[in-house]
């Protein structure tokens, strides 16, 4: 096929050769030249990086090993899109000097992560060209990396790669530091490898927090060493649908070579039936049918006991071995959804509070969670819970501890009030397992409690600090999109986070305004998110269309007017 007839089909079928970045990044000035890059990439670093520890030259060369890989091995061209085919005498990208200003390794919720990304055109044919890369750390470095992957194609009918749309000078920086994915791996089982290949995804979308939902009400499946019979008997299957203490370590450490902190969530008082498996003495209401409703949100009921002294023996012994297993300064203490009538139905709950005057279910719950955040504390790490805790239960939290918003965006502005940090994740726009239909049986017209399915488009419309002033939105750490896992698993899950899971990643690096103030369109970056749909596919990613293909090329899928 000539490049000529080649053209005609681009003017014909296709969109804007204009190259894509996801997310967005801050400040971005690009000409157009087309530049060949070499696949064997060279780097050269600055003397502090040649001099520091051990681990900063891990990541870096991790970082840079799965860059050259997607350069050999990628050979992307996008189908919505004519790439130029360079002359053959382009100039050519062939080295990348690399400088970062800190040598600290250490990944917590304030890591600085901006970079600075440099790609000249050169002056002459035969000067081989020399990008530059600047961070201020090396997760910066890592930011910087993705985004120079995301430049390069594979016009087809040609052996090069190459970098359109050259020079390009990118500033770049998140706008929130908290970026990220709750999966629930309680209700279905998730092996190692569908969440390290989540992991490289987030990675390519700049997310940097996996909350790992790792049990909940319907199975434990944590290889404690302290208490295995938790797994042996609450784990769907003790062999092999568990995570070993050395499964956990190696998918944090994984994580950390790509930027991202791991912050493991173990739900208490509610949601923890498995426990009764093995500890039945320390639980109460287990597993009440038929009206299982009256005890708890969803099958099967089980709290654990708030007035027994073995209850608390227990959550402190558990929490000081897991918590040496996850290095992130969080700690997800759960919280959610306590049902008062669960204990109240329970004989031992109810002597304790006849025989002791002025208690009461609010008061063993605040004993409980005194108890437990004391104990994440001792562990050297700061308490998040779910925001029933302090706007339904009304409970008195130290300031210290971060409250992540789950129910619904109104609720956002009602925590900041109080002076609370937090993490939004409203179920009105980030519930990622919505409009799926009832999962419970005999429910012919059953639906999800927040319905409706929430498209791609909803979750990019969400602003983290909508309605807030200046100084409430510096409590608002970031967010996180949520995938609970009643009718998701290892067969449909990925299509279920991406790309949806992208368009809360652009909102969470690039804000939900741009650099007028405006709120971000969906029609300017329907093209942007075609494409990094596209690239996640070729990786290997299960992610669902946003549109007919048809639609991606041209661009006429529009809402018209007349419709709005």
């Amino acid at each position: 096929m000539s490049y000529r007839f080649y053209l005609f089909l681009f003017l014909l079928f296709f969109t804007s050769s204009t190259t894509a970045l996801w997310p967005i990044p801050t400040s971005w000035s690009k000409g157009n030249e087309v530049l060949k890059v070499y696949s064997t990439l060279s780097f050269h670093y600055s003397d502090n990086i040649l001099s520091s520890s051990a681990e900063l030259h891990k990541i870096i060369h991790s970082a840079t090993q799965r860059l050259l890989q997607f350069m050999k091995e990628e050979k992307y061209t996008p189908p919505n899109k004519l790439i130029p085919i360079p002359e053959r005498n382009a100039k050519t990208v062939e080295r990348m000097y690399v400088e970062i200003e800190s040598d600290d390794v250490e990944l917590g919720p304030d890591t600085d992560e901006s970079y600075e990304l440099i790609i000249p055109v050169g002056h002459s044919q035969d000067q081989p060209i020399t990008c530059h890369l600047k961070a201020k750390t090396v997760y910066g470095l890592l930011h910087g990396l993705t985004t120079f992957s995301l430049l390069l194609y594979s016009p087809p009918s040609s052996a090069d790669l190459v970098l359109p749309d050259a020079p390009h000078y990118i500033i770049d920086r998140p706008r929130f530091h908290h970026r990220g994915i709750l999966l629930d791996t309680s209700r279905n089982f998730y092996p190692e490898t569908d969440i390290l290949r989540t992991l490289d995804v987030m990675s390519w979308n700049k997310m940097n927090v996996f909350h790992w939902h790792i049990v909940d009400q319907h199975s434990w499946p944590v290889k404690s060493e302290v208490f295995p019979e938790l797994s042996e008997k609450g784990a769907y299957d003790p062999n092999d649908m568990v995570y070993s203490k050395r499964e956990i370590e190696t998918i944090v450490e994984y994580a950390k070579m790509r930027g991202i902190r791991v912050i493991p969530e173990f739900d208490m008082p509610g949601h923890t039936y498995p426990i009764s498996l093995s500890h039945p003495e320390i639980m109460t209401c287990l597993d009440q049918q038929p009206n299982w409703n009256w005890y708890a949100a969803e099958p099967p009921s089980g709290q654990l006991n708030p007035i027994l002294p073995k209850t608390y023996d227990f959550v402190r012994q558990l929490i000081a071995e897991l918590s040496s297993w996850f290095p992130d300064k969080f700690w997800h203490t759960g919280g959610d959804e306590v049902n008062a009538h669960c204990w109240e139905s329970t004989d031992s709950i109810r002597d304790y509070l006849s025989s002791n005057p002025g208690s009461s279910i609010s008061t063993v719950l605040q004993t409980f969670l005194n108890v437990e955040y004391d104990a994440v504390r001792d562990s050297g790490k700061t308490p998040v819970t779910w925001e029933e805790i302090l706007l339904n239960q009304g409970m008195g939290l130290a300031e210290d501890v971060v409250i992540q918003v789950w129910t619904n965006s109104d609720r956002v502005k009602q925590v900041v009030a109080k002076k609370y940090r937090v993490i939004v994740g409203p179920g009105d726009f980030w519930y990622l397992d919505c409009g799926h239909g009832g999962w419970l049986g005999d429910w012919v017209d059953g639906n999800s409690w927040c319905d409706p399915f929430k498209t791609w488009q909803k979750v990019y419309s969400y602003n983290p600090v909508q309605d807030l002033n200046e100084e409430e939105a510096k409590y608002i750490l970031g967010g996180e999109v949520l995938l609970w896992s009643e009718q998701a698993d290892t067969t449909n899950f990925e299509s279920l986070l991406w790309p949806r899971s992208s368009a809360a990643a652009e909102i969470l690096w690039s804000g939900a305004t741009d650099a007028h103030g405006n709120p971000r369109s969906v029609l300017t970056a329907l093209p942007r998110l075609h494409e990094m749909r596209f690239r996640m596919v070729g990786r290997g990613i299960r992610a669902e269309p946003l549109q007919p293909l048809w639609c991606a090329r041209t661009g006429k899928c529009n809402l018209p007017p007349s419709m709005k």
